[in-house]
């Protein structure tokens, strides 16, 4: 068995091929034990789009020696937690319970991969939650209008598709495709198991080869993104509703690009937090808005800044031209040093913070092993963030904030987008 030690944790290989990573935390009465596997929207044909979030719900169904209801209640009947998620590009199926119990925490998950029944019937009741899930988003628009811009910002692409399919897709995944999409990408050369918490490090080496007996499967390589900006672009949904919703944003950067750290800075200045400029001018100064915010997406090889906000129907162009100028004046002019000071603190306290919990850094550890060639320490992030400059903050700004680079969506009962276009001209 080879291991390696990080900074922020070790590492191993096991005979059976699984990809092992853990913190050991002793003080901890817990555990959280994660199993991360490379599908998600970006693995699947468009023509079963949606099947990487099908499959997540009917592994929580049963297996060939467990019910559904024999999987909940030997995990939550001895207090343990236990969820999935998936994304563009990962699954995770993910346990937090008593360090006494992590056994059972390997075999109820290694079970639910492994050998799932995936029965008709539970297939059919399944996608009919889903079909459900996908008209509730469809009913939420401050939630339905990021789905629009996706498809705008990723047109043609894996990550302009919503990760739990369309009506259409969901309707014709079958058992067989199930069956031959998890032969194919459930394999070792796919999947993390993540632990933090307490426990022995013997026994999870154990446990790994006692439960974990996976397939290699086919090694994945997402579909590359090989876009440029296209904009300026307003994409409008006319429907009935309380508020305008807004979406604004561009193309960013990729987990592995450096740039990515004076955007995380630049993205709390703008727009992450109740001292951010967008706060502080939509909401404070001009009371257009009550939720005004930013925040920021980093995939394997692309990324995203987004900006959203709800405003009354007839402030809507208002808001707009009052975040474009927002934009225009923090890449013409920069940002002060008290911003960026600010900015850096909150950024390394909430990194630190968000990771106090074994549950947090479990996910921290995995979908780094996962999606990323060489896994970035904490101590690493914050020695990143600490040396961004104002002049790296201008520089992703200037390259970011074009009219080229400029995307909105937006659901309105006002179906008219052209006004929004013409006033795209400041950012030239």
């Amino acid at each position: 068995m080879e291991k390696s030690e990080g900074a922020s944790g070790k590492e191993f290989t096991s005979k059976n091929k699984v990809k092992v990573i853990y913190k050991k935390i002793p003080d901890f009465h817990s555990v959280a034990v994660g199993v991360f596997v490379k599908v998600g929207s970006r693995t699947e044909d468009e023509e079963i789009s949606g099947i990487s979030h099908f499959v997540e719900h009917i592994l929580f169904k049963g297996t060939k020696k467990r019910t559904s209801n024999q999987i909940k209640e030997e995990i939550e009947g001895v207090g343990g937690m236990f969820n999935a998620f998936t994304s563009e590009e990962a699954t995770c199926y993910w346990i937090k319970i008593l360090d006494e119990y992590l056994e059972k925490t390997f075999d109820v998950l290694s079970d639910m991969i492994e050998n799932p029944a995936l029965k008709k019937e539970d297939i059919e009741k399944e996608r009919a939650v889903i079909l459900e899930e996908i008209k509730m988003y469809k009913d939420i628009p401050a939630k339905y209008v990021h789905e629009i811009f996706d498809s705008m910002l990723f047109e043609g692409h894996h990550l302009g598709r919503p990760i739990a399919g369309t009506e259409e897709t969901v309707k014709k995944i079958t058992k067989e495709d199930m069956e031959k999409y998890m032969n194919e990408l459930y394999g070792s050369s796919n999947i993390v198991i993540s632990v933090a918490g307490n426990f022995s490090e013997n026994k999870i080496r154990d446990l790994s080869k006692k439960y974990f007996k996976l397939r290699n499967g086919r090694k994945i390589t997402f579909p590359k993104w090989q876009g440029n900006e296209s904009g300026p672009k307003v994409k409008v949904l006319k429907k009935d509703t309380e508020q305008t919703h807004i979406v604004i944003g561009g193309l960013g950067y990729s987990r592995e690009d450096n740039r990515k750290y004076p955007l995380c800075v630049l993205n709390t200045i703008l727009g992450g937090n109740m001292s951010s400029r967008l706060f502080n001018k939509i909401r404070e100064e001009m009371g257009l808005a009550y939720e005004i915010g930013s925040f920021i997406r980093n995939y394997t090889d692309t990324g995203a800044f987004i900006i959203s906000a709800g405003v009354k129907h007839s402030n809507s162009l208002k808001a707009t031209e009052a975040i474009i100028g927002e934009l225009v004046k923090i890449r013409n002019e920069g940002v002060n040093d008290d911003e960026i000071e600010r900015s850096k603190k909150y950024l390394i306290s909430h990194t630190l913070m968000g990771l106090e919990g074994n549950l947090e850094y479990m996910m921290f550890l995995g979908e780094q092993r996962l999606l990323r060639e060489k896994i970035t320490s904490v101590e690493e992030i914050r020695k990143k963030i600490e040396e961004v400059t104002k002049e790296d903050v201008k520089e992703v700004a200037e390259q970011l904030f074009t009219q080229k680079n400029f995307y909105l969506a937006m659901i309105s009962p006002y179906g008219e987008g052209k006004k929004f276009l013409k006033i795209t001209d400041e950012l030239k």
